[in-house]
Formats: C-alpha cells, sequence, structure tokens
C-alpha cells in the first residue's frame, strides 16, 4: 500500500513528535527552574503561556474557518 503524495512518512511524524515531548519536557524543568529562583517571574511566565495559547486558538479557528468556507464554495 502506497502513500499519498504529499504525506510525511510515520518515521518523520514520530521524530517531530519526539523533538516536541523533549522540548516539552526541558520547558518545564526551566519553569521549575524559574519558580524557585524568581516566583514573580514565573507567574509573568505562565500569564504569557497562557497568552500564547488563547492566539493560538484563536489563529487555529479562523484558519480552520477560512479553509471549511474555501472547501464549501
Amino acid at each position: 500500500m502506497s502513500r499519498a503524495a504529499g504525506q510525511p512518512s510515520m518515521k518523520a511524524l514520530r521524530e517531530v513528535v519526539d523533538l516536541l515531548v523533549e522540548s516539552r519536557i526541558k520547558l518545564d524543568a526551566l519553569a521549575s527552574v524559574l519558580k524557585e529562583i524568581n516566583p514573580l517571574l514565573h507567574d509573568r511566565y505562565l500569564g504569557e503561556i497562557e497568552n500564547l495559547k488563547e492566539r493560538k486558538a484563536s489563529q487555529l479557528k479562523q484558519a480552520l474557518t477560512t479553509r471549511l468556507k474555501a472547501k464549501l464554495t
């Protein structure tokens, strides 16, 4: 069974997921250190992360809506 053109291989997807997990572990460790060193800065960092999550969710929703509208027309 062949892959459809333009689809990444499972190996490539696994590598990307592994890198994302590794990055998340490092960020969590750095956040833990930051919390111990400077709790006020840690709170600001968490606020920035929440803002980024909300912004990305909004961008994703807008992109999906645009894509759906394009498919329906």
